[in-house]
């Protein structure tokens, strides 16, 4: 059985691709956790509305959001 060799590009474009899925877990948790869109869009260096797509269709528990 030959041995394929990996294409260097396809493990990059995994790393990236699971990257982003980190930084929606991430998101949604702090969302979840009570931190507003602004605030996640701080801690993640990334736009407001980028957070706004990524928790889309999340409802954050009322008692908790944006309250500290």
């Amino acid at each position: 059985m030959k041995n394929k060799a990996i294409h260097p590009l396809s493990v990059d474009a995994k790393l990236v691709r699971l990257i982003a899925l980190v930084e929606q877990l991430v998101a949604i948790q702090l969302y979840v956790g009570g931190a507003t869109q602004p605030e996640i869009a701080d801690n993640l260096d990334m736009s407001v509305g980028k957070v706004n797509s990524m928790v889309k269709g999340v409802k954050p528990p009322k008692e908790k959001h944006g309250k500290r």
